[in-house]
């Protein structure tokens, strides 16, 4: 009578443990769902922009060939017909020779289909040594854009054009360029893109492309004998475990 009362114990205990590892794994399965629905529900503005270009590749295609286009100098005769034998009329409008650019600050990337305001910081903050006004400042500007990186070089000058962007943010965020960098890890070596500033425009070729740990303030460096610029956002989409780093020369 003792021996079955001890093999019902045994038996008992052995269907707990087991009970116990499947509400564990029923649990782990549940919260990974969960957090997975909440993870896409959180970012779905940058995925669906990963998803479009993916899916869309004509429209993508056409949005790269016509910001390319747009970026290309223009010919002044097509602006400005001038009848034959009207020579007089052709000089006095030789300022058309200069490109037509953007009034505004703007960061063109054709390959990305992108095309987005530059907007400018004051260096204030970064002498004064405030970093979390600094950064509230970053936030606010990445509202209405990209930011150009306050104390880092200006287009056009020797050092290193940092500018940096959301690759997603939070959906309630008023700002309307929070996934404006989610498919910035599709540039490749070689690729080109445009900052027009001050009325004019800068030309960058992709050198490199490489992760960085958030802390790593070494891609801030401003060379001293090069024209660079330097694209950054958060990877992957969605965190903020890591930043992809887009590096590029001045080909003017």
């Amino acid at each position: 009578m003792k021996e079955i009362s001890e093999a019902k114990a045994v038996t008992f205990e052995e269907v707990t443990v087991v009970d116990k590892v499947w509400q564990m794994i029923r649990f782990l399965v549940v919260t990974g769902m969960i957090f997975a629905a909440s993870f896409f529900a959180l970012n779905y503005q940058a995925y669906t922009s990963i998803l479009a270009n993916v899916l869309n590749s004509e429209g993508h295609a056409e949005a790269e060939k016509i910001l390319t286009a747009s970026a290309a100098d223009i010919d002044p005769d097509l602006l400005l017909p001038v009848m034959e034998g009207e020579a007089e009329t052709q000089k006095n409008y030789a300022w058309l020779d200069f490109p037509v650019v953007p009034t505004d600050n703007r960061l063109v990337i054709p390959r990305l289909g992108r095309s987005v305001p530059l907007v400018e910081m004051g260096t204030e903050n970064i002498e004064g040594e405030d970093w979390s006004e600094l950064e509230k400042q970053i936030q606010s500007g990445l509202q209405m854009g990209v930011v150009h990186y306050p104390g880092t070089a200006k287009p056009g000058q020797i050092g290193n054009v940092f500018i940096t962007g959301h690759s997603s943010y939070y959906p309630w965020d008023p700002g309307q360029f929070k996934d404006v960098f989610a498919v910035l890890g599709q540039l490749e070596v070689g690729d080109e893109y445009y900052v027009y500033y001050d009325q004019r425009k800068y030309t960058y070729k992709v050198t490199e492309k490489f992760e960085v740990q958030p802390d790593n303030v070494n891609v801030l460096q401003q060379p001293h004998d090069k024209k660079v610029s330097t694209l950054m956002t958060c990877t992957p989409v969605g965190t903020t475990l890591r930043r992809l780093i887009i590096r590029a020369e001045d080909v003017s």
